[in-house]
């Protein structure tokens, strides 16, 4: 009488080696299909359980089994390797709970598509937050505006997203761009200038009960986003309208490096109080540090020393940034 060929789950008592029986080819066979099913479409181990009338336990074995022979080979390109380390050195020297570093682009990259892939990166991770009832704080900017058009309307159930500054004249040109996958539903919109036209109008704004509101919403966000600006000539600061270049000059004067929610800082993280810092509606960068998970977000070397001063002063819990400027911010920033 013929043997009868084991089954599935005595194929998986070994993961020896094997010499090409008929039960080791029916094992390798499995081997296969059940890598197939998981790798590449991307079932759930229970699901391939079903499918091939097993346990769950020996799906895992399969899949372990599967890896230990070489059947699935994970690899990590030398870029991506690269940028992760940079990733970890970043945050080590800077004290960061975590650093992303997008992998250097093509040597005709624009820094305009530098920014798109640093934004890309910036909502993937931001996903994490994103849970029926979290609230996510923003400090808007162009990058800013990028990571949330990076989200899905799936991964937005339940979440609101609160502004920590003012700027309604420029939320309202940018916030019609994110109706195409539905953040502007989400949205909680500090209704005020970020600067005031004022002192007094300020102060009136600030116990507004429509912006103490969002302000409130903001100060229980999980995480926080914000872009990082730079002094630099045409910065973006003053193209979107937030500052006129007659106060960009005037802190640039004082060492200003960069900005973040409308607030400058110095080479060394230290907030600047210009003629105009009394009129700023919403959070200060000092109360920024406080908060928990604050992301900043940032490319291109023209942010390099913006970046630099916002790690210095302690503000981030997060930098996602590309190579490029990792490197040079390893080198001494």
């Amino acid at each position: 009488m013929q043997a009868t060929r084991p089954g599935l789950e005595e194929l998986m008592v070994s993961n020896a080696p094997l010499s090409m029986s008929g039960a080791e080819q029916d094992r390798q066979a499995i081997l296969v299909r059940a890598a197939w099913l998981y790798y590449k479409d991307h079932l759930t181990q229970a699901e391939i359980a079903e499918r091939l009338f097993v346990s769950r336990a020996t799906v895992g074995r399969l899949l372990d089994a599967a890896r230990d022979q070489g059947i699935v080979r994970f690899e990590i390109s030398a870029d991506h390797l690269a940028a992760f380390e940079l990733s970890v050195q970043i945050r080590d020297r800077y004290g960061l709970t975590d650093a992303i570093v997008v992998p250097r682009g093509a040597s005709t990259e624009t820094s305009r598509r530098t920014n798109e892939r640093v934004a890309a990166a910036a909502a993937e991770y931001i996903k994490r937050f994103l849970k029926p009832g979290a609230v996510i704080g923003v400090g808007w900017g162009d990058t800013v505006t990028r990571v949330l058009l990076g989200l899905s309307r799936d991964s937005l159930e339940g979440v609101t997203i609160a502004t920590v500054a003012g700027g309604i004249n420029v939320y309202t040109r940018q916030v019609s761009a994110l109706s195409t996958n539905g953040v502007n539903e989400h949205l909680r919109l500090i209704p005020a200038p970020l600067i005031a036209s004022s002192a007094s109008i300020a102060i009136a704004l600030r116990q507004d009960a429509s912006v103490t509101s969002v302000l409130e919403l903001a100060e229980g966000a999980v995480a926080t986003l914000t872009g990082i600006g730079s002094s630099k000539a045409a910065a973006s600061s003053v193209r979107s309208g937030l500052f006129n270049q007659d106060q960009v000059d005037e802190f640039r004067a004082l060492g200003a490096v960069g900005d973040m929610l409308g607030e400058w800082f110095d080479s060394a993280g230290t907030a600047l109080v210009g003629a105009a810092s009394d009129r700023k509606i919403g959070m200060s960068i000092n109360q920024l540090r406080e908060m928990p998970n604050v992301i900043g977000v940032a490319g291109g070397l023209d942010k390099l020393a913006a970046i630099a001063g916002a790690l210095r002063g302690g503000y981030l819990d997060v930098l996602v940034t590309d190579e490029a400027v990792a490197e040079l911010l390893l080198g001494g920033g």
